[in-house]
């Protein structure tokens, strides 16, 4: 069913680059943005490592862009109190970190538990930009108003979109994040700085309201949960739209930024793909729960494939035929093919934490 929650969106995405099968990897936001910035599978464990020092085994989008003489800011509607966050950040390069504690917050309402809604950032972003706009920079925004416990905000008015509260509150706030994503372009147009700016607008998850009895998002695995949006906005190209139909996740975002810029990554290599590359056809993205020993996943063209550890069966599903996960057909799956899938999803899992063990123990 189709909504009208992101108009705003909906007729930007047609003169924008579209990514139509973005999905996050980890539907929990400390780890998905783990790997928006640095191009990296974030560690797949509860704890968030990433924000020790040295927790990132990378070089993050923000100390790349630092060496070409650009200034970067992270702000954020939500506390800084919650996983670290600062560090987090600090971790990732930005030079400054404005989380909702540094924010005035007379005349807006908080939209839940985290924190207050997004228009929240929009003078601290004017203020900042206009001390930096004389160099090029990189600015996150880091909204909450899509946030569990869905406190509808009324700035822009409320709808009826669903009987359900919760829902209809949830999508009440995307309609909000709508306008917010709005106000941020317009104040880059009002300071003049819209025609040299690459936008980028992502999910870093999901967020379930049982479909699969599972609310929330941090071990929702179906598609509610891992598929997300992914649109770069950059005036003057993609005027006509184009829209990528092949397989992506955040991994992709940092090379397809560095592309977009001109810059060559050198000394190394990230795992992700630039969408401006020629698609890879056979491209197999893995996912895992937030929580450990919970769930891992895999998605190969149109075909996903759920594994357990052995709590519940296996699950395969033909997204194509089959894109709300009804049906699964594990069961016209020869064991052989099950086990294949098996051991894909745990030596994926087995390689990205060992990554982070050999950086915590000191071995590169």
């Amino acid at each position: 069913e189709d909504l009208d929650t992101t108009p705003y969106l909906e007729t930007l995405s047609k003169h924008s680059l579209l990514a139509e099968r973005a999905y996050t990897i980890v539907p929990h936001t400390s780890k998905a943005i783990t790997s928006i910035n640095c191009g990296i599978d974030a560690h797949l464990v509860r704890e968030i490592t990433e924000a020790e020092p040295g927790g990132v085994p990378a070089r993050c989008l923000p100390d790349l862009l630092k060496e070409q003489g650009y200034d970067s800011v992270w702000f954020s509607s939500a506390t800084e109190h919650f996983e670290d966050r600062r560090d987090l950040v600090e971790n990732f390069g930005y030079d400054d970190f404005q989380p909702v504690e540094t924010m005035e917050k007379e005349g807006f309402q908080k939209s839940n538990y985290f924190g207050y809604e997004d228009d929240i950032m929009l003078q601290p972003s004017r203020d900042w930009i206009e001390q930096h706009k004389d160099k090029p920079f990189l600015a996150t925004y880091l909204g909450v108003t899509g946030h569990h416990d869905y406190r509808p905000v009324d700035r822009y008015g409320l709808k009826d979109y669903s009987n359900f509260p919760p829902l209809d509150h949830y999508q009440n706030e995307m309609r909000y994040l709508d306008f917010f994503v709005k106000n941020v372009i317009d104040q880059y147009k009002e300071l003049g700085l819209y025609e040299d700016t690459i936008f980028v607008i992502y999910g870093d998850h999901g967020e379930g309201f049982g479909e699969h009895d599972l609310f929330q998002h941090d071990n929702t695995i179906y598609q509610e949960g891992l598929k997300v949006p992914f649109i770069i906005h950059e005036p003057g190209r993609f005027e006509d739209g184009k829209r990528a139909q092949t397989l992506t996740n955040q991994l992709d975002i940092l090379p397809t930024l560095v592309d977009l810029l001109g810059y060559k990554v050198t000394g190394g290599h990230y795992a992700g793909r630039s969408l401006l590359a020629p698609p890879e056809e056979d491209r197999t993205l893995f996912f895992s729960c937030f929580d450990e020993y919970r769930c891992l996943a895999s998605i190969q063209g149109t075909e996903k494939y759920i594994y357990f550890f052995g709590n519940q069966p296996e699950e395969v599903y033909d997204l194509a035929s089959d894109p709300l996960e009804k049906n699964s057909i594990a069961n016209e799956q020869s064991r052989q093919e099950l086990k294949h899938k098996r051991l894909q999803v745990l030596a994926w899992y087995s390689k990205v934490n060992a990554t982070y063990e050999r950086r915590n123990s000191g071995q590169e």
